[in-house]
């Protein structure tokens, strides 16, 4: 029933239900009739020559669409994933920040080991991460993720400290950076667009650190430009600043005060925790971070 029920949803008609369904339109017919009398409504009314769906078939549509889905889990075998071969498209749901940082590297493995499958990149809020996880429509979340569904799946990437971006001509290039000097500096700092939050951020508030915020940016490129051009301080993650200091006139200084390391999490649903080809993408992604989280290029460049 629920797979008629889905199949009218989509087509609009008995007729094109029945042909999905690989049965007669009475068949059809006679389902739609058990189900009205089941839930006491009509479901589905005719308008034209189309059948639309009434308000509790709306209400009813994400419901039948996850059961059909699992029914289609249970009954449907193992099947194996040889990255080598398999034509796959994985949905990753990482800030556009670590994308920059962390997609290439992706991108090498999956050239070199699995040439017909292909990445896409989302941004969306943690409120919506556990319908989107469950649903399938992301695979994978990295990230701080501190605030994402306590029933997810989790694994634990890693770690980053946090250090400072200073102009490469300015008056901390040569100098090292002191507390008073953080204090006394105008500072810019990147705002996030979704609801992660600033863990950084959250970091020094909870030390009871003040900055004197000049300008809020929406991504570490900025900030990294505007340290150059201004003079500012920008307190950003060690990979990003690795990365940055690699395209912008800027210089990296370890904060002048402890703070807590900010954990790097994955994150999917239990759903596909057993897939092959989950599995195997996780693999990566694990790898991947623990490469892009080694403190020892960071160390070099704070030391130079």
């Amino acid at each position: 029933m629920v797979a008629t029920f889905q199949a009218v949803l989509s087509t609009g008609t008995a007729s094109k239900a029945a042909e999905v369904l690989g049965v007669t339109q009475p068949a059809v017919s006679h389902t739609l009739r058990r189900l009205r009398d089941y839930y006491g409504d009509e479901l589905f009314v005719r308008s034209g020559n189309a059948l639309h769906p009434t308000p509790r078939a709306i209400a009813l549509a994400p419901l039948a669409s996850r059961l059909l889905r699992d029914l289609q889990l249970l009954s449907a075998r193992q099947i194996s994933f040889d990255p080598a071969t398999a034509q796959r498209q994985f949905v990753l749901c990482i800030s556009a920040d670590a994308e920059f940082a962390a997609l290439p590297m992706v991108l090498r493995t999956l050239l070199r080991k699995a040439p017909g499958c292909s990445i896409r990149g989302r941004q969306v809020p943690v409120s919506e991460l556990h319908h989107l996880l469950e649903s399938g429509e992301i695979d994978l979340a990295t990230g701080n993720l501190h605030r994402a569904n306590p029933s997810l799946r989790r694994q634990l990437l890693g770690d980053y400290p946090a250090v400072c971006l200073v102009s490469a001509s300015g008056r901390w290039a040569e100098a090292p950076l002191g507390t008073e000097d953080f204090a006394l500096a105008r500072h810019v700092v990147v705002k996030r667009i979704n609801d992660y939050g600033d863990p950084v951020g959250m970091r020094m508030q909870d030390a009871g650190i003040h900055r004197s915020i000049a300008m809020e940016v929406a991504n570490h490129f900025v900030a990294a430009e505007m340290v150059a051009e201004a003079d500012w301080i920008a307190t950003v993650p060690g990979h990003m600043a690795v990365k940055l200091s690699r395209l912008f006139p800027i210089k990296l200084r370890p904060l002048p005060f402890a703070i807590e390391s900010v954990p790097v999490h994955s994150i999917w649903h239990e759903r596909f925790h057993r897939d092959p080809g989950h599995v195997w993408i996780r693999s990566v992604v694990r790898q991947t971070w623990a490469k892009l989280l080694s403190h020892k290029p960071l160390k070099l460049l704070l030391e130079s």
